[in-house]
């Protein structure tokens, strides 16, 4: 049973209904403020998954080919138009000045962040579940913070990071045997970079579709494999 991810999600949970019923006791600027120091956190997270990458080329390279993948299918803007419908169809009270954009960036950051799916994979494919439960810990102070400007619309994130992360999991038992340890600090490297792009726009910095982004992280390990065995055969030609 994947113990963290299921932890992950329930702290996720719990953030977001505490933040739904406490929010509104804090003042408009302090609500921004702690938005915007979100964003910087998610830009140093990212960062520190970067800097763990065992090979950079193969990650720019699923960066840029993935990015384009997801433009020319307009990712962004076919889960903007799901997520509208979702929430038009849930009792769920959105304000009239609700941000689907920001909404989306939680989204992403939640569901395909190079730290999520790291502690994800490394769960499946070893048991430890120790990286995830510390994940939940600040999961559930960043689902709070969220749900003090986005209140109950956050409420459902939870159960879409348990559907990615539960078939994150199955990926990773099944590709284990076949996954080396460039590839997977290749892959968090990647993931990486959604996530540090989430922080840039989170904090108003930068905004970019990151959706787009996300064919990356099934071009990435492919890429690394190729990669590494590039390196292996090139010396022996």
């Amino acid at each position: 049973m994947p113990i963290g991810v299921i932890t992950d999600c329930l702290c996720v949970l719990a953030g977001a209904l505490a933040g739904c019923a406490a929010g509104h006791l804090l003042p408009e600027k302090l609500r921004t403020d702690l938005n915007v120091l979100l964003g910087f956190c998610s830009i140093a997270i990212g960062i520190i998954s970067i800097i763990k990458v065992s090979a950079m080329a193969p990650v720019a390279v699923a960066v840029l080919l993935g990015y384009v993948i997801g433009a020319v299918l307009k990712l962004e803007d076919r889960l903007t138009v799901l997520m509208g419908g979702i929430l038009r169809r849930l009792p769920i009270p959105v304000s009239q000045d609700f941000s689907m954009e920001r909404y989306i960036t939680v989204m992403v950051l939640f569901c395909a962040s190079g730290f999520g799916i790291y502690g994800t994979f490394v769960e499946a494919m070893s048991g430890d579940s120790s990286i995830l439960l510390s994940k939940s810990v600040l999961d559930a102070v960043t689902a709070l913070i969220f749900a003090i400007t986005l209140r109950y619309a956050v409420v459902i994130v939870p159960a879409f990071m348990l559907v990615v992360l539960l078939i994150m999991s199955g990926i990773g038992s099944l590709i284990a045997p076949i996954v080396t340890p460039s590839m997977l600090l290749d892959f968090t490297a990647c993931g990486g970079i959604l996530t540090m792009a989430a922080g840039l726009r989170v904090s108003g910095i930068k905004v970019m579709a990151i959706t787009n982004l996300i064919p990356a992280l099934i071009l990435v390990m492919p890429l690394s494999w190729l990669w590494d065995m590039g390196t292996v055969l090139l010396p022996r030609i």
